[in-house]
């Protein structure tokens, strides 16, 4: 039937409830463009940045510093380093640890609207389409 489809029988369009609406992400003051690695901000080592751009204008937000295998190495070297029998992480107390990691994942929570815009795709369309699923996705995930 047409009600089925997403009118009514009259051809009037049903209104979806503005709640199940992706709402829009406010841009907010951007602190943090270098790479995070082992507790640090550092600047790629190759020097290079590409732009992060609002995919409802096309516009630049701003400059992100672009990690290459280099910086990759680098990461994957402290990763490793922290996992050692030695490290301050190894020797921190389970329950500490517990909380560090529920606190990330607060944070996740928190921020997964931000975390989940995708800025590089050409097609805003499915861009879009993309950052809907992928919220949607994090909240059946994360509830």
């Amino acid at each position: 039937s047409m009600a089925h489809r997403g009118t009514t029988r009259n051809g009037v369009a049903d209104k979806i409830p503005a709640s199940d609406l992706p709402q829009p992400v406010k841009i907010q003051q951007v602190r943090y463009t270098k790479i995070f690695i082992n507790n640090e901000w550092h600047m790629s080592a190759s020097g290079r940045t590409f732009p992060t751009r609002n995919p409802a204008t096309g516009d630049t937000i701003c400059e992100v510093q672009e990690a290459d295998k280099e910086d990759v190495d680098k990461a994957v070297a402290a990763a490793k380093a922290a996992m050692q029998l030695d490290s301050a992480w190894r020797k921190m107390e389970p329950p500490r640890r517990g909380r560090l990691l529920h606190k990330l994942a607060d944070l996740v929570e928190r921020d997964r609207k931000l975390l989940a815009v995708k800025h590089h795709h050409k097609d805003t369309y499915d861009s879009r389409q993309k950052y809907v699923g992928s919220v949607h996705k994090t909240d059946m995930t994360l509830s």
